[in-house]
């Protein structure tokens, strides 16, 4: 059965002594039915937290994405809250956007309720041979490419209670993946932690917190660049690697380059390499492979679909606010998922990105997961739209899956939701 956890957050923003908008729906849960109409309540403060007198509110609803409901402005003269009411006629994320300005400041907030999230799918149907393809991929590269693991000891991370370590992998190209290990001393049998960071330079040392609780820990960046010494080298790195990739392929980013053809996307070398590094800790004799768990946000999130979808060893996974998740959304009349794929490849390049991007897509790996899942999903996230991050939660075929809804909740997880997920789910007994 499925299972449904709401999160209680219902006000976007609250700052304390500062101006803002703050936006509250008319259904507690923030979840409809197709064709019901709902009410937002807007009330602009001001930095003595009263509501503002004067001022020219705008406020749109619109479906996520390009189909505008309503475009309203109002004075606030003439009353502070005001209210304003839309609907979907089909399922997805109906998204109020209430902004102003007061002073200097452009104040502004988003607010997303669901329209029956449990029917939202993927922008892109799932492929034929999306499972013969990636088994494929594994095996080719398990045949023509050696592993290399190479582990090399970090002593100024390691402690009495804990041994840490740089590893890295081979992968297609000549490339490989790199990351960081982090062991609990003793015997063990110890659970596993794997885990991907969200999008940006990545990390340049190990986490050494999660062996101190007993727990083997991996973290493996996307960049097929040994990490620098600090985050200022590691930063370096990253632009010049954005600078020669957009050279190459005329795409901003790295998580956008190389889509015109499944094997010169830039996440497919870096999926095997990882799936690879995910083997390696496995085959550890102490290793307790009842406990194998996977904790991811943003990128790591899409990661979290992925490997849990490609690597059978994983036994939970907790993914928060996925990114690599619906890219092609915009085909259902939305927005992407990130990194908006198809969105930003050149023009000539598009129409290859299409046929590309569902290989890629975190809705189609879900539909291999076999482990326990967890997802968060934030109703106010524009850059992981709350709709991608359903079309995966729902693409789950186990029966033990539970989704985490962080009402108002942006680009970012709450606290709560963290120890809501990992702290009595995942690392519970």
């Amino acid at each position: 059965m499925k299972k449904l956890i709401v999160g209680l957050v219902a006000m976007l923003p609250v700052l304390a002594l500062a101006q803002s908008v703050e936006i509250v729906t008319d259904h507690a849960n923030a979840v409809y039915a197709c064709g019901v109409p709902a009410t937002f309540t807007v009330r602009v403060v001001g930095a003595d937290q009263q509501p503002v007198k004067a001022g020219r509110l705008t406020v749109n609803l619109s479906n996520f994405g390009p189909q505008v409901i309503t475009n309203a402005t109002f004075d606030l003269a003439q009353g502070n809250p005001v209210t304003c009411t839309g609907k979907l006629e089909q399922p997805g994320i109906l998204k109020c956007v209430a902004s102003i300005k007061l002073g200097t400041n452009n104040c502004r907030s988003v607010f997303g309720v669901a329209v029956r999230p449990e029917k939202i799918v993927a922008g892109s149907e799932r492929p034929a041979d999306f499972d013969a393809f990636w088994d494929a991929a594994v095996k080719k590269l398990d045949a023509e490419v050696p592993p290399d693991a190479r582990v090399e000891r970090l002593d100024k991370f390691c402690t009495d209670k804990v041994d840490a370590f740089r590893v890295s992998f081979a992968t297609f190209d000549h490339l490989r993946v790199y990351g960081f290990l982090s062991v609990p001393k003793g015997k063990g049998p110890f659970g596993v932690l794997v885990n991907v960071p969200g999008a940006g330079p990545g990390v340049t040392g190990p986490n050494t917190g999660m062996a101190s609780r007993g727990f083997i820990h991996l973290v493996m960046n996307v960049h097929p660049f040994e990490p620098a010494a600090n985050t200022e080298g590691q930063k370096k790195l990253y632009d010049e690697q954005d600078k020669r990739l957009t050279a190459q392929y005329g795409a901003p980013r790295y998580c956008q380059s190389g889509a015109a053809s499944r094997e010169t996307y830039f996440y497919y070398r870096i999926i095997l390499g990882i799936n690879r590094a995910v083997n390696f800790v496995a085959a550890r004799p102490d290793v307790d492979k009842k406990r194998f768990f996977y904790s991811g946000t943003s990128q790591g999130g899409g990661f979290g679909f992925i490997l849990c979808g490609l690597n059978g060893h994983f036994t939970r996974g907790a993914i928060y606010v996925p990114a690599i998740t619906d890219l092609l959304g915009f085909q259902q009349g939305r927005d992407s998922g990130w990194p908006k794929l198809t969105e930003n490849v050149k023009p000539e390049d598009k129409a290859a990105a299409i046929k590309v991007a569902p290989y890629f897509d975190g809705a189609h790996f879900a539909a291999r997961i076999k482990c326990p899942v967890r997802v968060a999903v934030g109703f106010s996230d524009e850059t992981c739209p709350p709709a991608a991050v359903y079309s995966g939660y729902n693409a789950l075929r186990v029966a033990d899956k539970a989704i985490v809804h962080g009402l108002g909740m942006p680009h970012k997880v709450y606290p709560a939701i963290y120890d809501q997920i990992d702290n009595k789910w995942l690392f519970a007994p």
